[in-house]
């Protein structure tokens, strides 16, 4: 079951990618250059929509194994379940990276 990285990790990327960002901001600042400040996001972003896929994959095999059907044993409910919540965490986490990317593109490292 590839769901738990989407559920967990991604999450846990999305955290880091702003830490690192933030650490270097200042060397950034300090040389002018800012290309790491746009490559740290843009990885963090295929990795999380990676995990993301991996977790969408899983669900619809769940649901075409009818999974998603009501009348599904509750296990089977659960997993797919858990990898439709695992989806949505992904792709929030995803999200809140691009979020997060979009005033890089605006601001200046330097702009205090």
């Amino acid at each position: 079951m590839f769901v738990w990285p989407a559920l967990l990790l991604a999450p846990v990327l999305a955290l880091a990618e702003q830490s690192i960002v933030y650490a270097l901001a200042t060397p950034a600042c300090q040389s002018q250059r800012e290309a790491w400040m746009h490559a740290v996001p843009f990885v963090f972003v295929a990795l999380t929509l990676a995990l993301t896929a991996l977790a969408w994959r899983e669900a619809r095999r769940l649901r075409a194994e009818g999974a998603a059907h009501p009348d599904a044993d509750a296990p089977a409910l659960r997993r797919y379940f858990v990898a439709c919540v695992a989806v949505g965490s992904g792709a929030l986490s995803s999200l809140v990276i691009a979020a997060m990317w979009v005033p890089q593109w605006v601001l200046s490292a330097c702009a205090s």
